[in-house]
């Protein structure tokens, strides 16, 4: 082998394990894979929906403060409906923000499982040619 096979396999190791060290530092930290999401091709709808969830939870925060200084049944029977309503729809998502995020963190172990056998390929096949 040349000098510049060397140098490639050792550039397409250093590669790889900065991709290890990157998808470690991903995933260590929730916050760090929301911000890797909002920088993906989805990043403007889990803006929005970030956005319709703060949104829905001020509602039932001031649905709750109107029930409570209500003095008429049918008042505040629409503003508990109004606070159920909105309680549900904020769990739901919440429940779809973060089914999406453990989405994209399987994804990045796919791509990483990829990269594995890609490598482990690799080396086979350097193995065979040099017997």
């Amino acid at each position: 082998m040349t000098s510049i096979d060397n140098k490639i396999k050792q550039a397409l190791s250093d590669e790889y394990n900065d991709i290890i060290a990157e998808n470690d530092k991903i995933d260590a930290n929730p916050f760090k894979q929301m911000s890797v999401g909002f920088k993906g091709k989805m990043g403007w709808m889990y803006i929005g929906v970030i956005f319709f969830g703060g949104l829905l939870t001020i509602m039932m925060f001031y649905s709750i403060y109107s029930f409570y200084h209500e003095t008429e049944i049918k008042s505040l029977i629409g503003w508990g409906v109004t606070i159920i309503i909105t309680a549900l729809f904020t769990q739901v998502t919440k429940m779809w923000y973060w089914s999406e995020l453990g989405r994209n963190r399987v994804i990045r172990e796919i791509k990483l499982l990829e990269l594995q056998l890609a490598q482990v390929m690799k080396n086979q096949e350097n193995s065979t040619t040099m017997d």
